[in-house]
């Protein structure tokens, strides 16, 4: 009987608030009506108290905290294998223990001033850009990367290159500074373009000289498309500059 009463008075109110004539504006379509969400009292419980735990304890590690890197013990979250194939003999080569990275061994020799001679030893998870940084270390006329040309066979190395791309344990660089004032610069003048023409036949003496132009005239030629043409020629220009590194 009580529960029936409930309801009556449960429903009397809804009626006095809306009553029923009472027509609510249409929904646009695909809207659906939400329900409001409410916070049940023990969620709100929870959050003061736990709001009021963290005001209470000290602040241990700003915002700006980081772990200097030789204190790191855990990498964290595994990253994926990389793929790469294995080299079994190399790990012979580098005393087959496995314990350490590979080792690389680089011959720095400057053609132009200041001439220097180094050879040093890195690892081969290094880049061209940390075998700058050592010479930096090492003369005093350096002051920035920027002025440092890594050369391989007369090519110029990128500083993201990893010294494992070099697929050597011994390899023999040469290395072209240039002045700072002039390391930002693109252009060059007449007597620079004449020295590096000369330094470029002393540092590759046997490099050949490809016809592409030619190359790219003849698959014209041979075939129907000449998109196909280009694509094909780009193919074996990339091809080659990668056989550069071998």
């Amino acid at each position: 009987m009580s529960l029936i009463k409930f309801n009556f008075q449960k429903a009397n109110c809804a009626t006095k608030k809306y009553p029923i004539d009472h027509k609510e504006l249409p929904l646009p379509i695909g809207i659906k009506k939400q329900k409001r969400a409410s916070m049940s009292l023990p969620e709100k419980e929870f959050i003061s108290k736990f709001l009021s735990l963290v005001a209470q304890q000290p602040i241990v590690l700003k915002s700006d905290f980081k772990t200097p890197m030789e204190n790191i013990t855990n990498l964290g979250v595994a990253l994926p294998p990389l793929k790469y194939k294995y080299d079994h003999k190399r790990l012979k080569r580098n005393g087959g223990n496995g314990s350490g990275s590979a080792r690389i061994q680089l011959n720095l020799k400057s053609i132009r001033a200041p001439k220097f001679v180094y050879s040093q030893e890195f690892d081969q998870s290094e880049t061209i850009y940390q075998v700058k940084e050592f010479l930096i270390q090492k003369e005093d006329s350096i002051h920035e990367t920027s002025q440092l040309k890594v050369l391989l066979k007369g090519k110029v190395l990128h500083d993201n290159i990893l010294l494992s791309d070099l697929k050597s344990d011994k390899v023999d660089l040469v290395v072209m500074v240039s002045k700072l004032e002039n390391a930002a610069s693109q252009g060059t003048s007449a007597g620079d373009s004449a020295n590096a023409s000369i330094d470029a036949e002393e540092i590759a003496p046997r490099s050949v000289q490809v016809p592409w132009v030619k190359i790219e005239q003849l698959l014209k030629n041979e075939m129907a498309d000449p998109q196909e043409a280009t694509a094909v020629l780009q193919r074996l220009q990339r091809g080659w500059d990668l056989a550069d590194l071998d």
